[in-house]
């Protein structure tokens, strides 16, 4: 998921399985059949182009949920199509409608969509607030999210200096310590270790109250690192420390087993995806067809003790071969959370699409084509407690990166 996906998680409709008496879970959602009805309804009377988003965006994430990402695609494309045109009066409930057709897009393959819908997002609010507005700022990172999760990790760092730079000189502290943290961890990904913990190491470092967001993202992520190499290192005591005094609620990711997919060989250098211990896969290989990748999906449900074990998990439900499904879940089996000051800990639910993306151009053809080079795309689908002062690297959608 792949890391970098921001926009909040959509709300999981399958239900957990049975949990402990002192462990109640209370799943909430809107069913697909009343969100269907609410859009119809809303464009039979020519809803306002904000309640039309609304409407459009609720229906698309209730079909993403269960498994329908073409026809979620379909309604997120349709109400662009309506609402574009009114994005300078509405920038905020456009940008949000080209967010959530790219996140779809994503996990279809459909990268060009993808790239295309994260840039029109930012142009819009950009437009409408300036370079300095802290939404523009948000919307800056998102795109050195999309450079990352292409491999193009330069232009990335490229993406985050810049915004850290414009964020640091608006009073933005907070945006500016995620750019910082998200471009250093840029070099473990491409597999420059020794850089991205020299430049965690300086980022956590700072005892400064307003550098704290950074601090504990950086801690998170050298934590991350030391149990890469099998150690538990000053990283994780310090990260400890500070996590009791903040008392999160969300368990923090510091570990999680290599995921080794069977029939799927591993694309170029282990080490840039080895360096990331949460979901983001390396490309790999399999040869395919187009319609293989279609419905390739899974809901993982799973407990997470208050002393940051696993227990329990399972496929809820998905689509699809399952082949695949039996090391991803040895894989969450042995993952390793920051402690919960909830002594019932909580419950997680995780969305995995297995998906390639499309090539534009094939020599001899004039149809797409499937990249050979497979990937498993991430979403949290737990609902999650109200936000507060968070200090998980991830706050949103996608498998925990540095300091969403």
């Amino acid at each position: 998921m792949s890391l970098f996906l921001i926009l909040a998680a959509a709300t999981a409709s399958a239900p957990p399985p049975a949990a402990a008496p002192s462990q109640t879970i209370v799943v909430t959602g809107t069913r697909l059949s009343d969100s269907e009805k609410a859009l119809r309804e809303c464009l039979s009377r020519h809803c306002p182009p904000e309640e039309d988003i609304k409407a459009s965006l609720a229906d698309a994430e209730n079909l993403f949920v269960a498994g329908r990402y073409r026809d979620a695609r379909d309604v997120t494309k349709a109400s662009i199509g309506r609402n574009n045109r009114f994005r300078g009066e509405y920038p905020v409930a456009v940008s949000d409608l080209y967010r959530g057709n790219g996140r779809i897009a994503e996990h279809l393959g459909e990268v060009a969509d993808f790239q295309l819908s994260t840039a029109l997002m930012r142009g819009i609010l950009g437009n409408a607030f300036g370079k300095d507005d802290a939404r523009v700022l948000k919307a800056d990172v998102e795109v050195g999210d999309m450079f990352a999760k292409q491999g193009q990790f330069v232009q990335a760092r490229t993406t985050y200096d810049a915004a850290e730079k414009r964020a640091r000189a608006a009073g933005f502290a907070s945006i500016a310590d995620v750019a910082r943290v998200r471009s250093a961890w840029t070099y473990a990904m491409d597999g420059e270790i020794a850089l991205a913990r020299k430049a965690l190491e300086r980022i956590a470092a700072q005892s400064a109250p307003e550098a704290r967001i950074g601090r504990l993202s950086s801690l998170v992520l050298l934590a991350r690192l030391d149990r890469n190499e099998g150690k538990t290192g000053k990283a994780s005591e310090a990260l400890f420390t500070e996590l009791r005094s903040v008392r999160a609620k969300r368990p923090v990711l510091l570990f999680s087993p290599r995921l080794d997919l069977p029939g799927i060989l591993p694309e170029g250098d282990e080490a840039k995806w080895e360096a990331d211990p949460s979901f983001a896969l390396p490309e790999m290989r399999l040869k395919t067809g187009n319609a293989y990748f279609e419905k390739h999906w899974v809901d993982v449900g799973f407990w997470v003790t208050s002393e940051g074990k696993v227990s329990e998990p399972e496929i809820l439900r998905g689509e699809g071969t399952r082949e695949w499904t039996k090391t991803l879940l040895r894989s969450i089996s042995g993952r390793i959370y920051t402690p919960s000051v909830d002594p019932d800990g909580s419950y997680r639910i995780e969305r995995y699409t297995l998906t390639s993306r499309f090539m534009e151009s094939v020599s001899g053809s004039h149809m797409r084509q499937r990249s050979p080079n497979v990937r498993l795309e991430f979403l949290d689908l737990t609902n999650d407690p109200a936000p507060g002062p968070s200090p998980s690297p991830a706050g949103g959608g996608q498998a925990p990166s540095p300091a969403r």
